[in-house]
């Protein structure tokens, strides 16, 4: 019996042709296919559909590193196999669009299911945004505790449980959020924080948690994807140790959530260094050294994932 969790993702982008967005609507699918309700299977086994007008993939759950890696490198493979050769992915937080591309119907549709705050414990607002024109791109981290049979994998039962999901989004928050507000630090990811992605964002589907804090920017390269897995096994850790609570009091919930609302680089390093690099493994330390040097760096995603 496995002992570790599955990690999966549902990332949404952009696609440009030339310098300009343009909407997914008319490329991916058609009017039955391609919807939240009807996605498109793709040979790699995960599946794309449009979700307003970004491009939104899931890759089949991973049980190791080399899986997650591999699998979303087959899904990124898989979807650019079926846009245009003039126009590109792009992996950007969030964007103003052309007024032109926002015609169709699907254009004016957000997420309708609600997400929640794992620090309120109550159900988030439906962000208002007074731009009919800006659009944005999450990259949401799926953390799994049971087996293709259906039953718990063995130590990951908390995953399954009301509290114990709760207390691994707040430990994602840790692990993930913070450090995401130095990686992820750019205007357009600054402009998505202030509606989506805040602390503690997440659904709780029967599999075992839907982190939804995180903007796309992780997906930019395989080291970053490696940073999110190994960061994610760290969070898994620390709540299997009991160690929550007390990272949680030596920060401060407030602050925890502070830091990631507000996007505060310079408390998060603070944080980071006093608090959060003891609980990072070993991986997790030479990953976030490494990104961090190459995060500004970064090329495109054909050029980074080598498709």
């Amino acid at each position: 019996m496995r002992k570790k969790h599955t990690i999966g993702t549902d990332p949404e982008f952009f696609l440009k042709r030339g310098k300009k967005l343009t909407s997914a609507i008319p490329i991916i699918g058609d009017e039955e296919h391609g919807t939240k309700h009807n996605p498109i299977t793709l040979p790699s086994g995960g599946t794309v559909q449009r979700d307003n007008v970004a491009v939104e993939f899931a890759s089949p759950p991973a049980e190791t590193r080399e899986q997650f890696v591999e699998s979303i490198r087959a899904c990124l493979k898989d979807v650019m196999a079926l846009i245009p050769k003039d126009t590109t992915l792009e992996a950007l937080p969030s964007a103003d669009f052309p007024s032109a591309e926002l015609d169709h119907p699907e254009a004016l549709q957000f997420g309708c299911d609600p997400d929640y705050n794992a620090w309120t414990v109550e159900q988030n607002e439906k962000p208002f945004c007074g731009s009919q024109v800006f659009r944005s791109c999450g990259g949401h981290v799926h953390v799994g505790g049971i087996q293709e049979d259906g039953k718990p994998i063995a130590g990951m039962e908390f995953l399954l449980e009301f509290e114990g999901k709760l207390a691994m989004v707040r430990a994602m928050d840790i692990m993930l959020g913070i450090p995401s507000t130095i990686l992820d630090c750019s205007k357009a990811a600054i402009a998505r924080r202030e509606l989506y992605g805040k602390a503690g964002c997440h659904r709780i589907p029967e599999h075992g948690v839907e982190y939804r804090t995180l903007s796309n920017y992780w997906l930019k390269s395989p080291e970053l994807v490696m940073l999110v897995y190994s960061l994610t096994n760290d969070a898994v850790k620390m709540v299997q140790k009991n160690a929550l609570e007390k990272v949680i009091e030596q920060i401060g919930a407030e602050d925890i959530q502070a830091i990631i609302n507000n996007g505060n680089e310079k408390q998060a390093a603070e944080v980071i260094e006093r608090y959060i690099k003891p609980h990072m493994s070993k991986e997790s330390l030479e990953l976030f050294d490494m990104c961090l040097s190459k995060i500004k760096k970064v090329k495109t995603l054909s050029a980074e994932w080598q498709i």
